[in-house]
Formats: C-alpha cells, structure tokens, sequence
C-alpha cells in the first residue's frame, strides 16, 4: 500500500486510503459511543489539519496518545464527510488500523500502541524518520508561510501589558529580508526596545534569534510553562517580515511540544560561547567563511572576525573587531547634507547580520578613510561608493 499526503486525502472523499501525520490536536473520548477524533498534518500541508475519528468497540481500543508531536500511521481508513467537514474515519469494522509512535528524533521504530491487524513494513521506517525531521531550520523559513520548528527557548519578555515576546534558536541563520521600506528610519530589532546589554549576554552569538508574539489569552497562559533554556518543538507556526526584520506568531492551529533536554545538549549555546576571548574559526562560522584573500585590505588585521552580537555584548566598552555586515540604510540619504558646515563627514548607517542591527557612525578624517575620498565635494564619487555599500 502507498501512503497519501494529507492534502490529496481532502480529494478523496468516499475512498479508503492510508495516511502517516503528526498529531498536532486531541479531542476528548465519548464514551457514550467509543470515539474520539485528533488532528494531524504531514510537511506537505500546513493548515489546521486533517480531523481523524475513531469508532472502537471498547474504550481500551481508542488511540491513548502520549504527546502532540507524536506520530500515526493509518491504514485502510476512509475519507467521509462528518459535520459539513472532511474526516478520516478509522473503524475496525472497516478493518482499518492504526500505529502509534513517539515523535522524537532517534527513538526506536517499535509503536507504543498499535491496532492487532497493523502490520509495519521494512519501508515504513523511513517514512517515520523522515516524518520525525520534518521541522524547518530558521535558515529555511519564508514569508507568509505556516512551518513547524525546533528550538530552544532564549529569552522570554513582557513588552505591553498584554504582549509578549518568545525569544527562539535553532543555531541556524535567518535568511537576509528584502529592505522594501526606504522613507523611513528601520528600527534595530523586532521588539518596542533593544534588551539590556545584560540580558543579551545570555543569547548565543552567532545564528538568528527569532521573536515570536504573542498576545492572545490562550497564548499566554501557555508561555506560563516555559522558561529559557527549554527545547520545544511549535507545529504550525507563521512566519512573517516587518520593516526588514523577521518574526512569527501563533495560529489557531499552533501546538507546542516539549522536548527532553538532552536531544539539544549538543546544540546549547553555553557550548559556544567565548567570553573575552578571541573567536575560533572552528566555532565562528563567520571566519569559516572568509578566505585569507578575502580579508585582506581592512584596518586593523589582526583583530578577530566576529558578529553584531558579539560586539553587542562584549564586556569592554571600547575594542576593534572585524565583521561581515550589509548596509541597510545610511542617514543622511542626500549625499549634499553628507558633510558638515565645517566639511567633515558626518554618516550614521545601520548594520546588520544574521544576528544583529546596530546602528555605526562615520566622522570627519575616519569618513574620509573610509569613503578613500581626496575630495569630499565630488558628489558624483560620493554617490557611486554609497549605492555600492547599499547594494544599488
């Protein structure tokens, strides 16, 4: 038998097919009649879900799910129409059957509960492996998309009375956002205010920290449970960009999973954080990316390679690093207002990379330096460097 994607399976009305989904909503057992319904999604849907009912002979003989995130395997189940809406029903009057599988990565292929007629095949187990990876990395999101991810939790801060935000990683980059608004000044993170240096010590320093909102009631009393330092997995989560900046906030169908710490150990930002010390290019992966050849022609080479965040948090108030940022904006934007009434440059641009904005100032001979100007008043010169720096 060939398993369908959940979202053909909404096609099939009338017909008895086979379904592998991660249970993302349970419902409660009627006993009156021995049934129960739950939810599931597969990585090629990312709506609410498919609704699964299970009619049994006895209570004993329903589903007993452990966690959402857990895995199903259906077999033989038919697509009907209960309540105006598409549902699989799974009866063993039907000889429909189920499996039941813990959805954590690297545990065994053997079912905590299964129907006596399931039989697993061989096959079966990639299936579930591959199931049980289907959580999209920070570096793979895109805008306006529902995606389920795997993280751990940073930061977690009230900002109005009724808002608050999560502060997620996954040790991956975000990908860099189209800069579509120009006429006025970008703000350096996705939150009313930047977090004290203090607090931005205890985030990793490279890969994206993503912002997640949250202010629905259902939603907040959620965020009660979590605390930084917890591993969660969060299905069906929505992404979206704002001002350049990327976020993600609930949906009605969002469901959040706790995972055991130990599944993260190895991806712990404790493990890679440095201190006052020089970064090595062993755990920087800016300076992996950087060839000799490449870093040539800067000042100061001897200083390391490190990120906005680094710098954001480094516990001298003044050093020299190196970076590899992109120019997002410059102030002024007219190059005529870029010098003084006494002829020095006078430039404040916003930096970012994947970990941070930061706002950094130019003036009088480092301007000149930078720009390599001979003559300030050659517009023309002036305007061609910038456009450069911002990509034009």
């Amino acid at each position: 038998y060939k398993f369908l994607r959940i979202q053909d399976a909404f096609k099939a009305l009338h017909l008895h097919v086979n379904l592998i989904g991660v249970i993302v909503e349970l419902g409660l057992s009627n006993g009156s009649d021995c049934s129960c319904t739950l939810k599931i999604v597969d990585p090629w849907h990312s709506g609410s879900g498919l609704p699964v009912k299970f009619v049994a002979r006895t209570i004993r003989e329903l589903p007993r799910v452990e966690s959402v995130g857990d895995i199903i395997f259906l077999s033989r189940v038919k697509i009907v129409l209960i309540n105006r809406k598409i549902t699989a029903l799974c009866s063993e009057t039907s000889s429909s059957s189920f499996a039941l599988f813990n959805g954590k990565h690297g545990v065994d292929f053997i079912p905590y509960q299964s129907s006596p007629k399931f039989l697993m095949r061989e096959q079966d187990k990639n299936f579930l492996s591959n199931l049980r990876e289907c959580f999209t990395s920070l570096k793979d999101i895109k805008e306006g998309e529902c995606s389920n991810l795997s993280c751990l939790i940073v930061h977690i801060s009230k900002v109005y009375k009724d808002s608050w935000y999560i502060f997620v990683w996954d040790g991956t980059e975000m990908p860099p956002c189209n800069i579509l608004v120009k006429s006025e000044r970008l703000p350096l993170c996705v939150e009313p205010e930047m977090l004290p240096t203090y607090m931005l010590r205890k985030f990793p320093t490279f890969g994206s920290v993503l912002r997640i909102l949250v202010d629905r009631l259902s939603e907040k009393q959620a965020i009660r449970c979590l605390q930084p330092g917890q591993h969660v997995k969060l299905l069906n989560l929505f992404f979206q960009v704002n001002m350049g900046l990327w976020n993600a906030t609930f949906t009605p169908s969002t469901k959040m999973q706790y995972t055991m710490s130990r599944e993260l150990q190895a991806f712990s930002p404790q493990r890679f954080r440095m201190y006052g010390e020089k970064l090595s290019s062993r755990w920087n992966p800016i300076a992996r990316c950087i060839s000799p050849s490449h870093s040539g022609g800067v000042a100061h080479e001897d200083a390391p390679f490190v990120s906005l965040m680094d710098i954001l948090t480094y516990h001298k108030v003044t050093a020299k690093f190196r970076c590899v940022v992109r120019f997002i904006q410059v102030y002024p934007r007219d190059v005529r207002k870029l010098c003084d009434s006494h002829g020095n440059i006078k430039l404040l641009a916003i930096l970012e990379d994947a970990t941070a904005r930061i706002h950094a100032s130019l003036y009088a001979a480092e301007g000149e330096k930078f720009f390599g100007c001979e003559d300030e008043s050659n517009e023309e010169a002036l305007v061609k460097k910038l456009n450069k720096l911002l990509g034009g």
